[in-house]
């Protein structure tokens, strides 16, 4: 587990962590949301009750509007790695420097993966899913998604299983913390999603496909000691719901060629078990 212990240059001190923690959430949490809240002063956008966007992002300035806070979650992330730390962005992504071979074979195995586990449902519940493909709307959007995503999902993973894993690491570097507390920290904010009230099953079996989702990314970090796949399949895994086949009532609502009615979360839950043990079976290739 070399990748989790690159904490050794620049500042490790103990407060380092918490100012980092800090910064990350202010550029996330604080500069991140600026734009929405423009948005919707200036009625670009129309927020719920709840501070949640009203009709997803099925426009292009939602869309956009909607993905600067994650964005800056990326941004967030490396100004604390190089200011507070001194260190590198690379430090978080592997133990010797990023090796693109993997990140592309996670996102090749992802998306078999995916359309599987897509053809699966839709041959157990057909019903559950229709054509709404939208040329004029999809060329909107697509583009944005395909450029965006990716920063949103790398930040993510440079977040959850990068800086945080390193900094648990620092109190204690045994694997089955390291995934535990990758899954539950990766669970928390997704919490407050739409598809958890949404979802056919309940809370608790959608709340589970966050947290072995958030698990099995820190277990493939672990096993390849970098974050390389992991990236792949988060960006996929966002870019395949963001473009190709979608959920009602999700967080994106991008238009795509298909859309699902529902979020079966408890058969999410067996999808994403049986995916991580397939792409855990498979050995990395650098």
């Amino acid at each position: 587990m070399n990748w989790v212990s690159n904490t050794e240059s620049g500042n490790s001190k103990w407060w380092s962590w918490w100012l980092g923690i800090v910064v990350i959430l202010v550029f996330y949490m604080v500069l991140g949301a600026i734009p929405v809240g423009i948005g919707a002063a200036t009625g670009l956008i129309e927020l719920d009750g709840s501070g949640s966007l009203m009709g997803g992002s099925a426009q292009p300035i939602q869309f956009v509007l909607l993905m600067i806070s994650p964005v800056m979650l990326f941004v967030g992330v490396w100004a604390a790695q190089r200011l507070v730390h001194r260190r590198s962005l690379n430090a978080l992504l592997s133990a010797n420097g990023f090796r693109w071979p993997l990140m592309w074979q996670g996102m090749a195995i992802w998306l078999v993966l995916g359309i599987l586990i897509t053809l699966v449902e839709w041959l157990l519940h057909p019903d559950r899913y229709s054509w709404s493909f939208d040329f004029d709307r999809w060329i909107l959007i697509a583009p944005l998604v395909l450029l965006i995503i990716p920063f949103q999902a790398a930040g993510e993973e440079l977040f959850f299983r990068g800086y945080l894993m390193q900094a648990i690491a620092r109190l204690r570097a045994h694997p089955f913390l390291l995934v535990l507390a990758s899954g539950v920290l990766f669970m928390l904010p997704h919490l407050t999603n739409p598809e958890m009230s949404n979802a056919l099953g309940g809370q608790l079996p959608m709340a589970l496909n966050y947290f072995l989702m958030g698990v099995g990314l820190g277990w493939v970090s672990l096993r390849d000691d970098g974050v390389e796949r992991a990236i792949g399949i988060h960006v996929v895994n966002n870019l395949y719901a963001g473009v190709a086949v979608g959920y009602a009532n999700s967080v994106l609502s991008t238009p795509t060629f298909i859309e699902a009615g529902v979020i079966d979360a408890w058969f999410g839950v067996g999808a994403i078990i049986c995916a991580f043990a397939v792409v855990l079976a498979i050995k990395p290739r650098p």
